[in-house]
């Protein structure tokens, strides 16, 4: 590694893992990624202190800029995430770092890794980024009218973010908006869950911790009280058990449904994209079809749903990603 090299550190800091890389000044080709276990460390500053020992060891590169993304409200100098009891200061770690720090909500540095799914954009993302589940054919009359898309996903928590037809990047918290059951089913598990928790959100189901609420309110439902991890759920499904089974087709439906619900509120006409490190461990047990049946079950606004574009995101560091591009579009030839 040249240290005459300059180079963005970038920063995707989640509920479990907190993950580092850096890049060139104007590329989107992560270097040096690495992740940690939030968990290993006390406070965030260890975790980076940790990962920029790795790279003096390995004659780091000159750092011009910084850019973080995560997991909580990025709107005041505190930074307190929301899944885990990290916090610093923004103003503080810029003083420290020496050079401008940008920090962004962690599903907004995703979204900005939507227009570099465009053909046009350079550098663009490979085709392969993207797995289709709905693909509607496109009209030489809608593709001459720019479109919101969404970006969604399900972790630690649960995030989206949208990008408007004139590249805004909007940042929301839908994981924090009351759960709708959309059954007999699902009302019956929401009155297991108003057992341990006075208010449901849409986090409460869709997110780790949410997949085992849903096995723990079935088994309820069963007449038992049975509790197991996400990972042991998905260990259990693919062994053939019943009630983790349900529990993941459960899952797989509220999904849909909010992804629907959330393409109607932002009108995200271009596209809804799923992320994250769940649904690609998810993937091989979620019912597809299901998750569009309710994606798509909007009422009057059904046949509207059935032209949105859904995809999952398959890119391996979105968050990463999504952060090179963001300094790429904002400060292009800053150093």
């Amino acid at each position: 590694m040249n240290p005459s090299t300059q180079a963005i550190l970038l920063a995707d800091i989640g509920g479990t893992h907190a993950r580092f890389a850096w890049v060139e000044p104007g590329s989107a080709q992560l270097q040096c990624v690495t992740a940690y276990e939030c968990a290993a460390f006390v406070r965030f500053e260890d975790a980076l202190e940790a990962y920029l020992t790795r790279l003096r060891e390995q004659a780091a590169p000159k750092l011009v800029r910084a850019v973080f993304a995560v997991a909580a409200s990025v709107h005041e100098d505190a930074i307190r995430l929301t899944n885990f009891p990290w916090q610093f200061s923004r103003r503080a770690l810029q003083e420290a770092l020496g050079v401008p720090l940008a920090v962004l909500n962690d599903f907004s540095a995703q979204a900005w890794c939507l227009p570099a799914l465009a053909v046009d954009f350079q550098p663009a993302l490979p085709a392969e980024a993207l797995q289709w589940w709905q693909r509607p054919a496109v009209s030489a009359e809608s593709t001459a009218v720019p479109s919101a898309r969404s970006i969604v996903g399900p972790g630690t928590g649960f995030g989206a973010a949208t990008l408007t037809a004139g590249g805004e990047v909007l940042e929301s918290e839908p994981g924090h908006v009351g759960f709708a059951p959309g059954n007999a089913h699902e009302l019956a598990l929401l009155g297991q869950l108003w057992q341990r928790y006075p208010r449901i959100s849409v986090e409460h189901l869709l997110s780790g911790p949410g997949l085992a609420n849903l096995y723990w309110a079935n088994s309820r439902l069963l007449g038992g009280e049975k509790s197991l991890s996400a990972p042991q759920i998905v260990t259990a499904a693919g062994q053939g058990d019943s009630l983790a089974l349900q529990s993941i087709e459960d899952f797989t439906g509220i999904l849909g449904a909010v992804c629907g619900d959330i393409a109607l509120a932002m009108g995200s006409r271009g596209g809804v994209i799923l992320s994250g490190g769940m649904l690609e461990r998810l993937d091989p047990l979620l019912n597809k079809a299901l998750f569009m049946a309710r994606f798509t079950d909007k009422g009057p606004f059904s046949q509207w749903c059935t032209e949105v574009p859904v995809a999952r995101l398959t890119l391996p560091w979105p968050g990463l990603t999504g952060c090179a591009l963001y300094c790429r579009i904002h400060h292009a030839g800053a150093a």
